[in-house]
C-alpha cells in the first residue's frame, strides 16, 4: 500500500493518507495476474502503458484507440486467443489470456479494476 505524506502546519503534524483507501479499488486476482502477464508477454511490443511498445507505437487501451473496434470484451479475447502473443499465439493458455483482456479492459474502463471477466459474462461487456 502506497501512502502519501502530507504536511498539515495548522495541526502541527503529519498526516498520512492510505491510497489504495481513498483511490481505486484494489485489482481483483484476475486483473492482477493479467497485469503480470501483460509484462511478461506484450508490453515488450505494446509498452509497459499500452502506448510506447517497441513492435507497436498506436495504443491499444484509452480513449481513441483500437480496443473499440472489437465491440465487446468477446471480440477482444478471440483476437487474443487467435492472434497473440504475435510470435506464438499458443505460448498462453485460456484462463492467462482471459486474465490479460480482464487487465487491458480494466485499463480502458470498461470493466472495474477489481472485477473479472469469463466466457458468459464478455459478450455483454461493450468497449466504447
Amino acid at each position: 500500500m502506497r501512502f502519501i505524506m502530507l504536511a498539515m502546519p495548522a495541526l502541527g503534524g503529519l498526516a498520512l493518507i492510505a491510497t489504495a483507501a481513498i483511490g481505486q479499488p484494489s485489482l481483483s486476482p484476475q486483473v492482477a495476474e493479467g497485469q503480470r502477464l501483460y509484462a511478461e508477454n506484450c508490453a515488450m511490443c505494446h509498452g509497459e502503458d499500452g502506448r510506447r511498445g517497441a513492435g507497436f507505437q498506436t495504443p491499444i487501451w484509452g480513449e481513441q484507440t483500437q480496443i473499440t473496434k472489437f465491440s465487446t470484451a468477446l471480440g477482444l479475447f478471440e483476437y487474443n486467443q487467435m492472434m497473440m502473443p504475435f510470435d506464438d499465439p499458443d505460448r498462453l493458455n485460456d484462463e492467462q489470456k482471459w486474465a490479460i483482456t480482464a487487465y487491458m479492459l480494466a485499463n480502458h474502463g470498461a470493466i472495474p479494476r477489481d472485477g473479472t471477466l469469463d466466457q458468459r459474462s464478455a459478450a455483454s461487456v461493450p468497449i466504447r
